[in-house]
């Protein structure tokens, strides 16, 4: 599962940059999206290479902290507060729609580093 798991990261840090950009100004959780896509992707690099157990776990718990901090910005970004209208509100949209689709990515690079802590793996 480390594989696949690596595998997401990879698309997980693709969508991190776009979504920190687009609305990280409304919503600065938003802006600690990559550098826990960074942080998750390296150390489940570093467990590839060392096969060490704590660093698929923290690959895993990198994952779910980076679910809940993309749910709270994106809770922010579509949020109903009177006279928010402004000229990027499109792009916070857009933003608040990557922030979506990076949840369930995050959560399924969190699920296939658990079970590659736990000792599921996909070469043996």
């Amino acid at each position: 599962m480390e594989w696949v798991g690596l595998v997401v990261w990879v698309i997980v840090l693709m969508l991190a940059g776009p979504v920190a950009a687009g609305g990280g100004l409304s919503a600065p959780a938003l802006g600690i999206v990559p550098p826990l896509a960074i942080g998750g992707l390296a150390s489940c690099i570093l467990y590839l290479i060392t096969e060490k157990e704590w660093l698929a776990w923290l690959s895993a718990g990198l994952g779910v902290g980076g679910a809940v901090v993309a749910a709270t910005g994106a809770a922010v970004l579509v949020s109903d507060t009177p006279g928010a209208a402004t000229a990027s509100q499109t792009l916070e949209e857009h933003a608040a729609g990557l922030a979506g689709a990076v949840i369930p990515l995050l959560l399924t690079a969190a699920f296939a580093m658990t079970l590659a802590a736990v000792g599921v793996t996909t070469v043996s």
